[in-house]
């Protein structure tokens, strides 16, 4: 019994700390060690989990993956490579289409608040087609994370099938049918949106030069699905960034420097060192028992708790790192489809949450109204989230 109660405390305290803006890998550590305290093991089990931890190959794979992340949106941001492909879109696509490839395009430069390096170049567009900031922001939130369910080199999609096991390949094949809903709920809301439709004779084009700025984004997923490991895809990608940007090696020690994000990388650590401690405790044995003498079904769990993670985790990736080491032992043997249906709640609930930092960043930046602006976005998700979770389900009786 005091296994589950110190696995309760341990995850309701994650909230409550980070509730009171305590760095989440100090509360992601404080939890592992409350695990571990109430595991009835001998407490050198904090160390000895840690040690084990801290030498797995695993570890350091998604620790470099993560890093590097940042590190190719900086160096794509800083050598101007993205910007003049930007530049070359809106000389060929029509309005909607435009306001929608921005940010989609800027959601391969995984950080967090990273919609508001996008939100600048919607803004010149969106006053030409006449949006309101509520209908800019939209655009801005909605599609910067369409590629959540096709993108081999998200934080979140890294995570998520690192924790669980599943092969990036097999994983994005049973995604990807997300994305055409989401692109289509996407311009389903947004149909009314535009008052002045763009006239684009396309005399300038997408000349070859601008084109460089989504070779490096191509050559880093097309290594990743090729097998390539994620974090060898990232440096590839991230060194054709710097050798089409010219930049000097000076220069690029910098990029590499300032681009790594440590935060996100004690907290990939703190999270590994949670799961570890989950599995080697026994806690989920414990509260699996329990759950099954409730009566519980297992499918209302993977349904139910993602929603609230999503909602106040304040990141997919850092929801994926608190349920994924819970939930899915629960599951028994690797189902992808109950996994998807946890990375689906916590992702759609997330788009619409507070704590989401693109959304907040978003709407100060274009001093839109929240209230309106999730009067469209609260019922897209509704949609993504029912038509994801009949399709899992589905698929998951079969």
């Amino acid at each position: 019994m005091l296994e589950i109660i110190g696995l309760l405390a341990a995850f309701i305290g994650i909230f409550v700390l980070r509730a009171k803006n305590v760095d989440f890998y100090i509360a992601i550590t404080l939890a592992a060690l409350i695990i571990g305290v109430t595991s009835g093991a001998p407490i050198r089990i904090l160390l000895d989990v840690l040690i084990q931890t801290l030498s797995a190959y695993n570890t350091w794979n998604l620790v470099s993956a993560v890093a590097l992340i940042t590190v190719l949106g900086y160096a794509l941001n800083e050598t101007g490579l993205m910007v003049s492909f930007i530049e070359g879109l809106s000389n060929i696509l029509p309005g909607n289409i435009l306001l929608a490839t921005i940010p989609a395009l800027f959601g391969f430069l995984s950080m967090p608040g990273g919609a508001l390096m996008s939100a600048p170049f919607i803004e010149p567009e969106s006053h030409k087609l006449g949006l309101k900031p509520e209908h800019m922001t939209y655009y801005n939130v909605w599609f910067r994370h369409l590629l959540y369910w096709v993108n081999p080199i998200t934080s979140s999609t890294i995570m998520a099938v690192s924790l669980s096991g599943i092969p990036i390949n097999t994983w994005l094949r049973v995604q990807a049918p997300l994305f055409f809903v989401m692109t289509a709920i996407g311009f389903i809301a947004s149909r009314g949106f535009i008052a002045t439709h763009k006239r684009n004779d396309g005399s300038k084009g997408l000349t070859m030069d601008a084109m460089k700025g989504g070779v490096p984004i191509l050559v880093t997923v097309a290594l990743t699905l090729g097998g390539a490991p994620i974090w060898a895809s990232l440096a590839a990608g991230t060194t054709v960034a710097m050798l089409l940007g010219r930049v000097t090696f000076e220069t690029a020690v910098g990029i590499v420097r300032k681009g790594i994000r440590w935060d996100l990388v004690l907290a990939i650590i703190s999270m590994l060192y949670l799961r570890d401690m989950i599995t080697s405790s026994g806690s989920v044995v414990k509260l699996f028992e329990a759950v099954i003498a409730s009566g519980i079904p297992v499918i209302v769990i993977a349904i139910v708790v993602p929603l609230f993670i999503g909602a106040i985790s304040g990141s997919p990736a850092m929801g994926v790192g608190i349920a994924f080491p819970i939930l899915l032992p629960l599951f028994g043997e690797a189902n992808i489809h109950l996994t998807s249906i946890v990375f689906l709640g916590i992702t759609c609930t997330y788009i619409t949450s507070p704590l989401h930092l693109c959304l907040v960043l978003t709407n100060n930046y274009f001093k839109s109204d929240l209230n309106k602006v999730l009067r469209y976005l609260a019922p897209s998700c509704l949609a993504l989230y029912l038509i994801g979770l009949a399709y899992h389900l589905f698929l998951y009786s079969l």
